[in-house]
């Protein structure tokens, strides 16, 4: 090691855990609980030589006794710690003193605390990520005993600095409950932390927010005239930046009309040619996307229940449902009501003779016999449709797949995509048969006739939408779109559809004046568009002319500000959409700081920490 290198003192392990103040209690042992899984350590403090009074800054001399305090330490594999600390009571030499005793305060536990500073450091920084539920939950899982509302009052202790002497600011409107409460949210232009959270947007918070703010001088904002006027009120002189992206979202809303206006819905292309009309639709397949069926899988051997044993099930590809099967039903019901007759007349001596028996039921002697020598179990399996060995077909070696299936609830369609996906070669009717006639012999219901085709477009037609075609204009790297159906047929659809090349040149004028530096030339833009189908848009551009020209020349945009706003959406949606707006702020205050500053989240909450809780509390005077 060179000499240049630090050394580290010696020391103990219950120094660098406990600190200097802190040593082993010798009337009570550490000791492990089973029942809550959890440590208990016990320590005292040692002799203080200048205790001084919280309340008045007078040494004590006198001692006046102990006190035992529990605070929660850092879990150990899983195991909650605590640290039962005693500490000293001492007598205040001051008279006059509101407080005749006090308690010597150990540094790293402040006072009116169930933790460890250092943990509540921890479940602070955690609290501002999470919310305070999952918090609490997650914290139980690794033996640390905390509930919400101490985690949520954690936040309540966050340092809120104001920043009269900044400059430069974003400004935009976000929404707790969509259509009913809003607020305006300002961020800081230079590291994009939040500034502040104010209720509404119709720009009243905002004046009285930047009167106490004069000197700001470059404010990012987006086209809401609420906005635009109380700046202006407020602070004549300050540069307005329009949002870039708000500009072109304005025009992308009047392109999508035009289009919209005169290019159908969706486009037709048939042997590299534009249809002049909906082509009509074919009965085909179902189609499913490959990857769907190679995620699924089902093997053939025999379905089991849930003990294991095998289940039989009617495998046939006829449904029992059909008139057939219900006549065949009803034969067989005869029989067994014929066969009982016999039998209960024979063995109950209603007609004894054999020869009688044949004449009225018009049977021969050998069926006689055969009905009479049968068992009760055999004269009710006369009910049951007699098993026959299954016919050796292709379809044969699926149909454990196809019970397991529809047991799963798998679509019929899905099942037939996926069996013919798994290499059957035999008749698609005969498959179909099967899944229907399980189905419905095993799980009731019926399935429809049109159960396993949808209508579609022939696989020779091509469709394109409008909206894909909008957006291949405005797109501003085509080659993401080089293989779609857009790009391939777009010389074809401009020729077609000349308002989608015009669309194209007004969009592409006015990107390359908004990215450019010269704000001159968005004069031309407006003079040269006055009069076309976008007119209304140019009219709104005049009415903020000076903010436009300020967001093509100036460096700031507000894309910082769409990034805050992600944020404050992030916090919303970890508190269920349920915070208020001092706590919603606070979380999200905490956040932007931490992630645009590199502050620490030990920093946000350093002055709570360190001041004595007890000198804020009221005592009474003696």
């Amino acid at each position: 090691m060179s000499k240049s290198q630090s050394v580290m003192p010696v020391f103990s392990v219950d120094d660098f855990l406990f600190g200097h103040d802190l040593m082993d209690d010798p009337d009570q042992k550490s000791y492990f609980d089973k029942e809550s899984n959890s440590l208990h350590l016990f320590k005292c403090q040692k002799k203080s030589v200048h205790p001084v009074c919280p309340y008045c800054g007078e040494e004590a001399t006198r001692t006046n006794g102990w006190e035992r305090r529990t605070c929660q330490l850092f879990p150990i594999h899983g195991f909650s710690v605590f640290l039962h600390i005693r500490q000293r009571r001492f007598k205040c030499a001051n008279p006059h003193c509101s407080h005749y005793t006090f308690t010597l305060e150990t540094p790293g536990f402040k006072a009116y605390q169930h933790r460890s500073d250092s943990l509540n450091i921890a479940l602070f920084a955690l609290s501002i990520f999470f919310s305070d539920t999952a918090l609490s939950l997650f914290s139980r899982q690794f033996g640390l005993q905390v509930s919400r509302e101490s985690i949520r009052n954690l936040l309540s202790h966050v340092e809120i600095k104001d920043e009269p002497d900044i400059d430069a600011i974003g400004v935009d409107d976000v929404c707790l409950k969509k259509g009913q409460t809003y607020y305006t949210v300002i961020y800081d232009a230079h590291d994009h932390h939040l500034l502040a959270l104010l209720q509404g947007r119709d720009g009243r918070e905002l004046t009285e927010w930047l009167k106490k703010h004069p000197k700001i001088k470059v404010v990012a904002r987006d086209r809401a005239s609420a906005y635009a006027s109380a700046i202006s009120k407020v602070l004549p002189d300050c540069a307005q930046v329009a949002d870039r992206f708000h500009l072109l979202d304005n025009l992308l809303e009047y392109l999508h009309k035009m289009i919209q206006n005169e290019v159908p819905g969706t486009i037709f292309v048939e042997k590299d040619k534009i249809l002049d009309h909906e082509p009509k639709k074919e009965w085909l397949p179902i189609r499913y996307d490959p990857a769907l069926l190679d995620s699924l899988h089902y093997d053939d051997t025999p379905p089991v229940d849930e003990n294991g044993k095998k289940i039989l099930f009617i495998d046939k590809s006829a449904s029992r449902n059909q008139k057939q099967y219900q006549r065949q039903a009803e034969s067989r019901k005869k029989k067994y009501q014929k066969v009982k007759a016999i039998r209960q007349a024979y063995f109950n001596k209603e007609s004894p003779k054999k020869k009688d028996l044949q004449e009225r039921f018009r049977i021969s002697n050998a069926t006689l016999d055969k009905y009479l020598s049968m068992s009760e179990e055999e004269v009710e399996k006369l009910l049951e449709i007699t098993p026959y060995k299954k016919q050796d077909t292709p379809v044969n070696p699926y149909l454990n797949r196809i019970y397991k299936m529809l047991k799963d609830n798998v679509d019929p369609p899905l099942i037939f995509a996926y069996i013919l996906h798994q290499g059957y070669q035999g008749s698609q009717i005969s498959l179909e048969n099967h899944i229907k006639a399980i189905k419905e012999n095993n799980f009731g219901g019926k399935v429809s006739k049109v159960w396993n085709v949808e209508k579609h477009y022939s696989e020779t037609i091509d469709t394109i939408k409008s909206n894909a075609i909008l957006r291949y204009v405005t797109i501003k790297d085509r080659e993401k779109m080089k293989y779609t159906k857009v790009a391939v047929y777009y010389s074809k659809i401009k020729i077609k559809y000349p308002i989608v090349e015009e669309c194209e040149n007004i969009w592409n004028e006015f990107y390359k004046i908004l990215m450019g530096n010269d704000p001159n030339k968005i004069d031309e833009f407006i003079k040269k568009e006055k009069e076309t189908k976008i007119h209304k848009f140019v009219e709104g551009l005049k009415k903020d002319i000076a903010a436009i020209k300020h967001a093509i020349s100036s460096a700031i945009s507000s894309g910082f500000v769409e990034g805050g706003n992600d944020r404050y959406k992030l916090v919303k949606r970890t508190m269920f959409g349920r915070a208020g707006q001092k706590r919603l702020f606070d979380k999200t205050y905490a956040i932007s700081i931490i992630m645009r500053t590199g502050i620490k989240a030990s920093e946000l909450i350093e002055k709570w920490i360190h001041e004595d809780g007890r000198i804020k509390k009221e005592m009474p005077v003696f």
